[in-house]
């Protein structure tokens, strides 16, 4: 136990330099040791074992007036990387869009294939190339417009998708952990991590509704910065709801703001959140606001929320998927904080 109790600490104290190293940057040993607390004996051990493991490099801090001069450290923020591959409609044209990101979440490398010319072979050789060019590539994260239970894509407007296991295929193939996140949810926690200034809070509810050009909308919800995936994964198929809605056909001029302030108004009667995004390029050109106000005349609701639409439904997308990406990619203690036991 005592052995475990100490692996655990060391474990702990190496996140808070690692922490402390990528919020920071650059740094001295003095200076770590008090943005961490720890003393600059323990620091000085714990930033040999991060050099020796790739995560930072050391630098002399420049011409000293006497003595030796001061030793820098320098968070290496490629020493980890993820791939990131999300599949998304742009200018109605379906089409998989690939990134390397480090751990800044800033772009290495970025490439884009319509998804028509992409079949499972040339996805993986794709992948694979990748992965030759960038072998510190540590996680794939893809964002589907659908659901996956247990891995396998359940649902889905893209029917190539349906029964698909990309976790197995790359797992199989490359040995790499992968996270899978639905579209709405991925842009919707793009959305809370854009929001300037940032506004947390335990129990406040963000919805986003994404309203694609040429498939069905989805929902995501969002509780204190937490997404809310449901049973199996499957909350916010508003798809299925008993609205009388024909999604096969196209949805223009007033039909379309009637079913944007009918599903906006049927999540918020539900859900009632503070705020609601709504997201699709047919916004950009429809008097919805106009359409909301009229509508919540008619249907008021007992706590009206802040409505917005955006724009940046695929900067959003992006943004999300990799920061839940590098989330993943965060090194995870081995043992529990109270049994000592490997988790």
């Amino acid at each position: 136990m005592k052995r475990a109790d100490t692996t655990l600490m060391k474990e702990i104290n190496l996140n808070t330099v690692r922490r402390t190293l990528k919020r920071i940057g650059t740094v001295s040993k003095p200076q770590l040791s008090k943005e961490t607390g720890l003393s600059v004996v323990t620091v000085a051990a714990l930033v040999r074992e991060l050099a020796e493991r790739g995560e930072l490099t050391e630098e002399e801090a420049g011409p000293s007036t006497g003595g030796r001069p001061a030793t820098l450290y320098r968070f290496n923020y490629r020493h980890s990387l993820a791939l990131v591959m999300h599949l998304y409609e742009r200018e109605s044209l379906d089409t998989v869009f690939a990134s390397v990101v480090d751990l800044r979440g800033e772009e290495v490398a970025r490439e884009d294939l319509p998804f028509d010319e992409l079949d499972c072979p040339s996805w993986l050789d794709w992948i694979g190339r990748l992965l030759t060019v960038y072998p510190n590539i540590g996680i794939v994260g893809l964002g589907i417009p659908g659901q996956a239970v247990d891995g396998e894509i359940e649902v889905s407007s893209h029917k190539r998708l349906i029964g698909l296991n990309p976790a197995a295929l790359i797992g199989e193939r490359f040995g790499l952990p992968v996270l899978l996140e639905n579209d709405v949810n991925a842009a919707l926690q793009g959305y809370l991590a854009d929001e300037t200034p940032p506004r947390h809070s335990e129990e406040r509810i963000v919805l986003g509704l994404y309203f694609p050009d040429k498939y069905p909308p989805g929902l995501a919800i969002s509780i204190g910065g937490r997404t809310i995936p449901g049973r199996k994964g499957m909350a916010g198929e508003v798809k299925y709801l008993p609205l009388g809605i024909d999604w096969n056909s196209p949805l223009e001029g007033d039909v379309f703001e009637e079913t944007v302030c009918r599903l906006a108004h049927t999540v918020c009667a539900v859900l009632a959140p503070d705020r609601i995004v709504l997201y699709g390029e047919r916004l950009n050109s429809s008097p919805w606001r106009d359409a909301w106000q009229d509508f919540i005349r008619h249907y008021p609701l007992p706590a009206e929320p802040e409505v917005e639409a955006s724009g940046q439904f695929a900067e959003h997308f992006a943004l999300g998927l990799r920061k839940l990406a590098l989330q993943a990619l965060e090194p995870k203690l081995s043992y529990s904080q109270t049994s000592g036991e490997p988790i």
